[in-house]
């Protein structure tokens, strides 16, 4: 009985060690689906990892569509029309060199640098408004995301935490718990 008792610091501290890298686990991995109570969703379910590749799969699907409906939209609040006008900015401040230019009038010089910042806005414009959209459409880019969704499989991500994180930090943590335990016992066996 005298052995006992200090014992009892060890399991305590090496059992809360385990309860929290499981909690861990628990929290990103259980339970792979949603769960209900009198028709209402319990908070947190399905688990982290699972309610992340759900919110991954979303955000980009909305993002393809986000593109598409900018190609069409010309107005100034679109994001592909600023994307046009900052690369028509940064053309018309990198063509500076015609500045040191002094046997050419200022007025040819703007007119060159408004031509060629022109020709880059619509040389992007082109790009970013048709042949994007062309090789989404041609590569069929919404069937692969349909692919992602197959084929990030959470089970395999599941199989490697557990074999190469979980297993080696509960190793070290339930070890830590135990040299505290130790510590402790020790402790309370000086004290006694």
């Amino acid at each position: 009985m005298f052995i006992i008792k200090p014992l009892i610091f060890i399991i305590v501290n090496m059992l809360a060690g385990f309860l929290y890298i499981f909690a861990i686990k628990f929290f990103l991995f259980i339970p792979s689906k949603e769960k209900m109570i009198n028709g209402k969703r319990i908070p947190f379910t399905p688990a982290f990892v699972y309610r992340k590749k759900i919110w991954l799969i979303k955000k980009i699907k909305k993002m393809v569509n986000d593109y598409i409906n900018d190609t069409k939209d010309d107005t100034d609040g679109s994001r592909i029309t600023k994307w046009e006008h900052k690369v028509f900015h940064q053309t018309w401040d990198k063509i500076t060199f015609m500045d040191n230019i002094s046997f050419i009038p200022k007025s040819i010089k703007n007119n060159f640098r408004h031509f060629i910042a022109t020709i880059v806005f619509e040389v992007v414009k082109q790009f970013l408004r048709t042949f994007i959209p062309y090789l989404m459409e041609k590569y069929e880019v919404n069937k692969y995301i349909e692919l992602l969704n197959k084929k990030l499989d959470i089970d395999i991500i599941k199989e490697y935490f557990n074999r190469y994180v979980y297993k080696y930090v509960l190793l070290f943590v339930l070890a830590i718990h135990f040299l505290i335990g130790l510590g402790n016992m020790l402790i309370y066996l000086c004290l006694k």
